[in-house]
């Protein structure tokens, strides 16, 4: 008898925590998003996912046929990365570096305007790239595809150099991997100054 009455017991028992447990949802996490500007911040992971998607829109426009691309947030006038929206130092992992405050007295951050900057490289048929006239026309179209796909984006550069092509597979493929941004902080910064040189 008492058998019984201790399983019973223990089956209520189960049973109310069963239902007291199932009725809260489960809370999804937020977004990082920066305490002092309440601006959500731009991950490593969030920029491989664009950077994808840029990829996909790019050879989608006629005449491209690979594209590769890197996306980086833009570095200050310090060097620093700086989140698009909020204008705080970003480390890449959505969180601001320790120490580092926002943009200076007399700067305010646009939420309006991002502050990422999309690497592109592209490879077109021998054709095109016979007529400048026409790789110009296909590079401010891939230009402006991802520029309105995204208000995060500043800018946008566009190469059809191979070498600097070879440069953005290497940065882009060890993104791809996992690591962070900031390890690849020279070669995104040459590549940068090549790119800049070419528009």
């Amino acid at each position: 008898m008492q058998k019984k009455q201790v399983l019973v017991f223990s089956l209520i028992l189960t049973g109310m925590l069963v239902i007291c447990g199932c009725g809260q949802t489960a809370q999804k996490p937020g977004p990082d998003v920066n305490p002092e500007t309440g601006v959500q911040q731009t991950t490593d992971a969030e920029k491989r996912t664009m950077a994808s998607r840029f990829s996909t829109m790019a050879m989608q426009v006629e005449g491209v046929q690979k594209a590769t691309v890197v996306v980086v947030s833009q570095p200050d006038a310090n060097g620093v990365a700086v989140d698009p929206f909020s204008g705080l130092p970003n480390d890449g992992t959505g969180v601001n570096t320790p120490g580092q405050t926002a943009n200076p007295p007399g700067q305010t951050a646009n939420p309006e305007q991002g502050n990422l900057v999309v690497m592109v490289g592209i490879t077109l048929n021998q054709a095109d790239m016979q007529n400048q006239d026409k790789v110009n026309n296909i590079k401010e179209q891939v230009k402006n595809k991802i520029k309105t796909d995204s208000d995060k984006v500043r800018e946008v550069l566009v190469t059809t150099d191979p070498n600097l092509i070879m440069k953005l597979q290497d940065v882009a493929a060890g993104i791809i991997q996992g690591q962070p941004v900031e390890s690849y902080t020279q070669n995104i910064n040459e590549l940068d100054k090549s790119l800049r040189s070419q528009q």
